[in-house]
């Protein structure tokens, strides 16, 4: 399912290095020397961001001829050939471009194209992107931070349509936050054990019975079900049951909960969850309430 997160910049381009009295009195006396580094150590992108950029400081105050470094990109956990197209690169800094507001450092990156961000993927991939030689005499690699390895890391990506075993089979079931049950010495949601299972008319629901209110409902079992829906959050279909009432009007029952608070979920991971949900959405015993209960894979 698709969720283009925007990735926030690591760093503003305006941000600066101390230096001890020694750097400085070396960019005093030659302008031309300086090194190149790293802002940070490691990005996450987006589950379909097409492209990255990673900042890199060059704190050189002057390179009238211009200046080069390169990279390569090393693989950490899975194949990043299939998102990366290269193993490695050259970034050339003209010499026109200005320096930054403290006169001596400016910001570079290294900008990668990310191929195949748009398919469902239940696997992470990591490389590191090693900054490996800079071209100019007196220009070195590190100073600061001396971070010269910047690790990526591309996160699952959930499908539009679930796999047939994604949250299915036992789980252990127990409240997490509720009002009336345990306002009133019982839960909302019977501890225990349910058992989910795929709808046979969508593939992105789950099916399962839950006990509400077990010390009003006698252990009466409620169907229930999840959707897992294409913004990559998951709700709880609304219900009422178990003809509880606290106002003789309207029956007690569960909603699913606004959509900000509306739990994520992660194709990689179907070991727990959260699901928020709203507690008497009908106003029968002085709801609603936020409420949330886990599931937990047994």
């Amino acid at each position: 399912m698709k969720n283009i997160f925007k990735i926030i910049p690591l760093l503003l381009l305006a941000i600066t290095f101390g230096c001890d009295d020694n750097e400085e009195n070396r960019f005093r006396s030659d302008p031309s020397t300086g090194f190149i580094e790293y802002y940070t150590a490691a990005t996450t992108t987006g589950q379909t961001q097409p492209s990255i950029s990673v900042p890199v400081a060059i704190r050189v105050p002057e390179y009238n001829n211009g200046l080069s470094f390169t990279y390569s990109i090393q693989a950490v956990e899975g194949d990043f050939t299939q998102f990366v197209s290269s193993t490695g690169g050259t970034v050339i800094m003209d010499p026109s471009v200005q320096s930054s507001a403290d006169g001596d450092s400016r910001a570079a990156s290294v900008d990668l194209d990310l191929a195949n961000m748009e398919l469902g993927r239940d696997f992470v991939t990591s490389f590191d992107i090693i900054l490996t030689a800079v071209d100019v005499n007196g220009v070195t690699l590190g100073g600061v931070t001396n971070i010269l390895s910047h690790r990526v890391t591309i996160p699952c990506s959930n499908p539009d349509v679930l796999l047939p075993d994604y949250f299915v089979g036992d789980y252990a079931i127990a409240d997490v936050t509720a009002q009336i049950g345990p306002g009133n010495g019982t839960e909302n949601i019977a501890t225990g054990v349910v058992t989910l299972s795929v709808d046979p008319f969508n593939p992105n629901v789950r099916l399962f019975e839950i006990v509400i209110l077990p010390a009003f409902t006698g252990g009466a079992l409620v169907p229930a079900s999840l959707e897992f829906s294409v913004d990559d959050v998951v709700t709880l279909g609304g219900f009422s049951g178990g003809n509880i009432s606290c106002n003789g009007v309207a029956e007690y029952g569960y909603g699913p909960a606004a959509a900000e608070d509306s739990g994520p979920w992660d194709i990689c991971n179907d070991q727990s969850i959260t699901i928020n949900y709203s507690e008497d959405p009908l106003v029968a015993c002085g709801g609603p309430y936020p409420a949330s209960f886990s599931l937990t894979k047994i």
